[in-house]
């Protein structure tokens, strides 16, 4: 085939040339073919030859060549004819083009001489890479390659061996620290103010548009320097430009205005008022120096400014202050996780009965009603007995013991059957027997969550406003009746203040509420019990850590019995004459925390996504049809068009 590899093996054969003497070499128009057996002979290597190899070799030697310089020879003539040995890991060497011989990467060596190819890694201690490699590159072989990128300190660099020993002295020549580094003393300007001057006074355009200044610099703010370090030629040419706006700063007047970057002024001037004071304190005692009424700082909060007046060593002062103060703060994600779990069981089960005669009779009246029982057998039995024939004010006797049995009626849980009458003498009797169980079971999960900014209060609420009544006056014979209600918050409500410390360790003033309606006081008032669980504390806790802050496990279990005295313990027979009532409540509250650390965007991003997967993942669970991917959609297209379209919609 034509792209296969022909070997030739030379194990023992006879050398061409005399094994007891070195060669001497005369070759015209030789086949570069042949000319490689030969040197298979006598140097006894292995060579795989691609079928591609060909070309012709001239070659004249006057005096005898040893068997390593002639293997040197063979990558001459070989680099001449575009070709180039590499050796394989069992030690045989695959003759082909250079192109080729690039891409099967020649050996990793340092020390390599002559036409080999070889690859060899530089590293560049002070210059730029880039620049580096982009310098070398007209003098690499026409069948060699170099490589570099950015933020990579190294560059590699494939030739010949000879041509590498060159280029590595060009290297070491372009990879020299030629800086120097002096310092400039400061008047009247800020060593922070300075600095960003100088950087964007020496800023060059870079290959890849990305600026870079010429010189580094270093504020230095307590012996109030600049440190600069860059080519001699760069600093004698701009530290005097440098030195002349620190003069000239003297005369801009005792005015400045700062814009605030990331902190506020209602939160910058208290501190900044205290530290004059305290500078002032120690200044009315030297010589020169101005009273406490010649500073003044105002704030205005249009575009979150500060103007300082003062003098221009007191401006100094307090700019320093400010750009030490005036920093991004980190934010946290505080989630709350709060689980309830609570399991309520009853039972009730009694008798009640009454028994009377009539005026004739002699049965005597007898009756067993309890307090905890509906409805209630008196009521019933008063409803059937009284009838005084006037309902029509709807005040009788027997409509309010209607109303009253069928109040009773209303408070019945469970199971209740009965039985009642007259009897022919005119007598009455009732019995009702009603039984009870309940048995709930309840898990209740909320998870509320907050981003707050490093030492500042947030706050999250769910729930409602429900009334509460505070007064209530009916006036003189209910002429003006009023009452006053105050709206109360039910529901979950999360109050924050994190700190975040060394070790991304956050120190949380945490305040925690979940409240609900339980219900009314009783039957016949209208005002609300609500249930409420708070818990409020400091703690501290590392980045994305669970902890518990606080926690109650409570059960509580109540027996009632209401019974006929002696009657009532009567075994067997006495269930007829007592009711007995018995009530369990379980409760398990734990309530969880978690602090996230977000410093940048990436981290915005990350929770933000996090909890935006988690709706669409409710969304496909629950089926709906409503995606929130096309409502945001459409609220940010909303939100791109022009202000008359949108007028104009």
């Amino acid at each position: 085939m034509k792209y296969l590899l022909s070997i030739f093996l030379c194990l023992c054969a006879l050398p061409a040339f005399s094994q007891q003497s070195d060669a001497t070499l005369n070759y015209q128009d030789a086949e570069l073919r042949s000319f490689i057996e030969d040197v298979a002979l006598e140097t006894h290597k292995t060579f795989i030859i691609d079928p591609q190899v060909n070309g012709k070799v001239n070659l004249i030697s006057s005096e005898p060549i040893s068997g390593d310089l002639l293997f040197e020879t063979l990558l001459s003539v070989l680099k001449v004819n575009g070709m180039a040995a590499v050796p394989t890991s069992g030690g045989a060497y695959k003759i082909v083009k250079s192109e080729q011989a690039l891409g099967d990467g020649g050996p990793v060596n340092q020390n390599a001489t002559g036409d080999a190819l070889v690859t060899r890694v530089f590293r560049i201690k002070h210059a730029d890479p880039m620049t580096i490699s982009a310098a070398i590159k007209p003098y690499i072989a026409r069948n060699g390659s170099n490589f570099a990128r950015e933020g990579m300190p190294m560059v590699v660099v494939t030739d010949h061996a000879d041509n590498l020993i060159r280029i590595a002295q060009i290297i070491a020549s372009l990879d020299a620290d030629q800086t120097v580094i002096r310092t400039l003393n400061l008047i009247h300007t800020s060593p922070n103010e300075m600095a960003e001057i100088a950087t964007q006074l020496t800023a060059q355009s870079a290959y890849n548009g990305e600026a870079k200044p010429l010189l580094q610099t270093i504020p230095v703010r307590g012996s109030n320097s600049l440190i600069l370090k860059g080519m001699p030629e760069i600093l004698d040419q701009y530290m005097p430009i440098l030195a002349d706006i620190d003069k000239n700063n003297a005369s801009r007047g005792d005015m400045r205005m700062i814009r605030l970057k990331y902190a506020t002024t209602d939160k910058m001037v208290p501190v900044l008022q205290q530290l004059v004071d305290s500078m002032q304190g120690k200044d009315l005692n030297e010589p020169g120096k101005s009273s406490r009424n010649d500073v003044t700082i105002a704030e205005f909060q249009g575009t979150n400014s500060l103007v300082i007046n003062a003098g221009p060593e007191m401006q100094q002062r307090l700019t320093d202050v400010i750009n030490q103060l005036d920093i991004p703060q980190d934010q946290v994600l505080v989630e709350a996780i709060v689980v309830e779990v609570s399991e309520n069981a009853s039972k009730e089960l009694g008798l009640q009965y009454v028994l009377a005669g009539g005026d004739s009779s002699n049965i005597p009246f007898t009756v067993a009603n309890y307090s905890n029982s509906a409805p209630n057998i008196l009521a019933a039995t008063g409803a059937i007995v009284v009838n005084d024939g006037d309902s029509s004010s709807g005040t009788s006797a027997s409509d309010i013991l209607k109303a009253a049995a069928v109040d009773s009626f209303l408070g019945l849980d469970g199971f209740a059957i009965g039985a009642a009458g007259r009897r022919s003498d005119g007598g009455v009797f009732g019995v009702i027997l009603n039984a009870l169980a309940s048995d709930t079971d309840s898990n209740i999960l909320s998870t509320p969550s907050v981003m707050a900014l490093n030492n500042e209060s947030a706050t999250f609420l769910a729930g409602q406003e429900i009334p509460i009544t505070t007064g209530e006056a009916l006036g003189s014979a209910n002429s003006n009746p009023f009452r006053t209600i105050e709206r109360k918050n039910v529901g979950i409500q999360l109050d924050i203040k994190p700190q975040i410390n060394d070790n991304n360790e956050i120190r949380l003033d945490i305040r925690q509420e979940v409240s609900s309606i339980s219900g009314p006081v009783s039957a016949n008032s209208s005002e609300l019990v609500t249930n409420k669980r708070e818990i409020q504390t400091t703690v501290r806790v590392n980045d994305g850590e669970i902890i518990v802050i606080g926690g109650l496990i409570q059960q509580n279990e109540r027996i009632s019995v209401d019974k006929v005295p002696l009657l009532g313990d009567i075994p067997l027979l006495g269930r007829a004459f007592k009711s007995e009532g018995k009530t369990r409540d379980n409760t398990n509250l734990m309530i969880f925390l978690r602090p996230t650390i977000v410093r940048d965007k990436n981290d915005r991003t990350r929770v933000t996504n996090n909890k935006m997967n988690y709706m669409r993942e409710r969304q496909v669970i629950s089926g709906s049809k409503l995606s929130i991917d096309d409502m945001l959609q459409n609220v940010i297209e909303t939100n791109q068009k022009p202000m008359s379209e949108n007028h104009g919609q």
